[in-house]
């Protein structure tokens, strides 16, 4: 499980090797089996994760009807930054898809972590920034595009998702119907 995590590391360029041994001597891993609901909707989240391994999604429930919001496969972050800061219920579920490795953290004990291996502190804030900004792309794209262009680039930008999401959550995150998908993937088969 540790393994995971000094690769990870270690594809950090500004790290020692004993920057990175130390780092995953004091590092949370967490091995969660495929189908586990990490947070509930509700429940105040308190933690952070990053997914080493695996495949998480997260959605809502909204008149009895799960709305898929995000995917998260390896070398993301995810963060309820709402819940934590404002100490107010999640309005989502965060489950695993697929057995996965994650690293599991919570702001105090990264606050200490960061005082102690301040190059630590600067790539955790460059990843933010760089996923803040995807963030920003994707939901201006996502805002801009027909179903069927949402679908192409999501092909483009992540297309291992197609192969590891289920269809139905696959379109409930693309914001249509199940049907509405295969019409799709049918009419970009025959272009």
């Amino acid at each position: 499980m540790k393994d995971a995590l000094i690769k990870f590391l270690s594809k950090i360029d500004s790290l020692t090797s004993r920057e990175i041994k130390e780092l995953a001597d004091l590092m949370t891993v967490k091995e969660i089996k495929k189908n586990t609901t990490i947070v509930k909707q509700g429940q105040i989240c308190n933690l952070c994760y990053f997914v080493l391994k695996g495949c998480l999604r997260q959605y809502v429930v909204l008149e009895g009807v799960e709305k898929t919001t995000a995917f998260y496969t390896e070398e993301e972050a995810v963060n309820f930054f709402t819940s934590f800061t404002t100490k107010t219920a999640s309005e989502s579920y965060l489950m695993t898809l697929e057995d996965s490795i994650l690293l599991v953290g919570n702001p105090e004990s990264e606050a200490d972590m960061y005082k102690s291996f301040p190059k630590l502190e600067q790539v955790v804030r460059r990843m933010m920034e760089q996923d803040f900004g995807k963030t920003q792309d994707s939901f201006a794209r996502f805002i801009t595009s027909t179903p069927e262009e949402r679908y192409l680039n999501l092909l483009k930008d992540r297309p291992q998702l197609a192969q590891r999401v289920p269809q139905h959550q696959l379109a409930s995150y693309l914001g249509i119907t199940p049907e509405s998908l295969s019409r799709i993937r049918k009419r970009i088969i025959t272009k």
